[in-house]
C-alpha cells in the first residue's frame, strides 16, 4: 500500500522535523555559552546527584580552609607576642640589665636600671594582652575577658585573680593543708577552669564523637591559648648562696614572668642613687635584698627556658597549621578538577555539534523554501 502525500502533511512533517533541528541547535548553543552539560536535575540525574557530592564536600573544605587560615592568623598574632615577649623584652632588656645590676663594680645606675625593668614588666603585660580582631589571644576560651592587669596592691591578675599567690608545698598538698594560702584554693579553681577551656574548631581533621557523646580531641583543633600557661603562675623556692657564702632559700618567689620582673624591678629602683646599696628591710627581706634579687635573678632563667619551651611548642603546632592548610588547598583542587570533569563540557566537542546542529539547521531552512513553493497541482503535474 502506498502512502498518499499531501501537502498538509507534508508541512506538518515537516514543521515537526524544522522544531526538532531548532531545539537542537538551541541545546547545543546554551551548552556552549553555560559551559555546563547540563542545566537542570531532569537533563542528567546521574551526574546531578554526583555534582551535588562533590559540591558539598568542597563547600565542607573551603570552610575548613577558612577556618585554618583565621587560626593561622591567630597563632601568628601569638607567636609574635612570645617572641617579643622572650627575645626582645625578658632576654634583651630584663635579663642583660639585671647582669648590670649584678655585675656593675659601682652599681650606681641600679636604681635607673630598676625603673627599666619595672617598665618592661608593663611592656610585657601589654604585650601578653594582644588581640586578634574582637578577641583577646591569651585569654583561654573567654576571648571577651582582658587576660592580664594589675590590681589595687601592684599585683598580678588573670582574668581578675591573683596568679602569683603562694603555692603550697607537695607535702601540704598532699595532706590537704592549705592554711595561711586562702588565694591558692580560689587560683586553683580559676586555673583549672582555665585549663579545661577549649575552643574547637574544624580543619578538616574528621571532627568526631565517642560514643558518649563527647568530642574526640584529636579530630579537632584546640585555639584557646592560656596566658598563665604561656607565662607562669604562682610561687615557687629558690636556693642561692647568702652573703656568708652559705645556702640560702628564699621562698615565694613569682614563677610568673609579670610579677618576677615586677618585683624585681621594685627592688632595684630602691637601691641607693649615688652608691647603689641594697634597701634593708627584714621584714620584707628576712635574708637581705641582695639575696632575694639574686633568687629572682635565678629564677628568671628558668622562667624565660619555660617560656621558650612553650615558644617551640606553639611554632610545632603553628607549622602543623600551614601543613594542613597546604593540605587542605590540593584537596579543594582536586574537588574543583573532578566538579569541573562532571559538570562542565568539552569544548571542542560542545562547538563541533553547535556546528552541525547550526549546519542541519540551514539544511531544513533551504528545503522549506522548495516544499512551500510547491502547491498540489504542481506536484500532480
Amino acid at each position: 500500500m502506498v502512502r498518499r502525500i499531501t501537502t498538509n502533511g507534508m508541512m506538518m512533517s515537516y514543521k515537526s522535523n524544522l522544531m526538532r533541528s531548532y531545539n537542537n541547535l538551541a541545546g547545543v548553543t546554551e551548552k556552549v555559552t553555560t559551559h555546563r552539560q547540563f542545566n537542570s536535575y531532569a537533563e542528567s540525574p546521574s551526574k546531578a546527584s554526583q555534582a551535588f557530592q562533590l559540591r558539598r564536600s568542597r563547600w565542607n573544605v573551603e570552610n575548613q580552609l577558612a577556618n585554618n587560615k583565621q587560626v593561622t592568623h591567630k597563632f601568628q598574632q601569638a607567636w609574635d607576642c612570645m617572641d617579643n615577649t622572650y627575645q626582645k623584652l625578658g632576654t634583651e632588656l630584663v635579663k642583660y640589665s639585671s647582669l648590670r645590676a649584678e655585675n656593675d663594680a659601682e652599681a650606681g645606675g641600679r636604681k635607673a636600671l630598676g625603673e627599666i625593668i619595672k617598665g618592661a614588666a608593663d611592656s610585657v603585660m601589654q604585650t601578653m594582652n594582644a588581640k586578634y580582631g574582637e578577641n583577646f589571644v591569651f585569654s583561654g576560651a573567654d576571648g571577651e575577658t582582658v587576660p592580664f592587669s594589675w590590681g589595687p596592691d601592684g599585683e598580678v591578675l588573670y582574668r581578675g585573680m591573683k596568679v602569683d599567690v603562694k603555692t603550697p608545698t607537695e607535702a601540704e598538698l598532699a595532706a590537704g593543708n592549705w592554711q595561711g594560702k586562702p588565694d591558692y584554693a580560689d587560683f586553683l579553681k580559676l586555673y583549672n577552669t582555665v585549663e579545661n577551656e577549649h575552643t574547637y574548631v574544624d580543619l578538616g581533621l574528621g571532627m568526631k564523637e565517642d560514643k558518649d557523646g563527647n568530642l574526640i580531641d584529636s579530630s579537632a583543633f584546640d585555639t584557646a591559648l592560656s596566658g598563665i600557661a604561656t607565662i607562669g603562675y604562682g610561687t615557687t623556692s629558690v636556693t642561692v648562696e647568702g652573703p656568708d657564702g652559705k645556702d640560702v632559700v628564699e621562698t615565694d618567689v613569682p614563677n610568673n614572668l609579670i610579677a618576677l620582673i615586677r618585683e624585681y624591678g621594685e627592688i632595684l629602683s630602691q637601691c641607693d642613687a649615688q652608691t647603689g646599696a641594697y634597701p634593708e628591710d627584714p621584714a620584707k627581706w628576712p635574708n637581705g635584698a641582695e639575696t632575694r634579687c639574686d633568687a629572682l635573678e635565678k629564677q628568671l632563667e628558668d622562667v624565660l627556658d619555660e617560656l621558650h619551651a612553650n615558644w617551640m611548642a606553639h611554632d610545632t603546632r603553628a607549622t602543623f597549621l600551614k601543613t594542613n592548610e597546604d593540605r587542605l588547598e590540593s584537596m579543594d583542587d582536586s574537588l574543583n578538577e573532578q566538579i569541573t570533569n562532571v559538570e562542565d563540557i568539552d569544548p571542542a566537542e560542545a562547538i563541533t555539534a553547535l556546528m552541525w546542529a547550526q549546519y542541519s539547521y540551514n539544511a531544513a531552512l533551504r528545503i522549506g523554501t522548495s516544499i512551500l513553493s510547491q502547491s498540489l497541482i504542481d506536484y500532480m503535474n
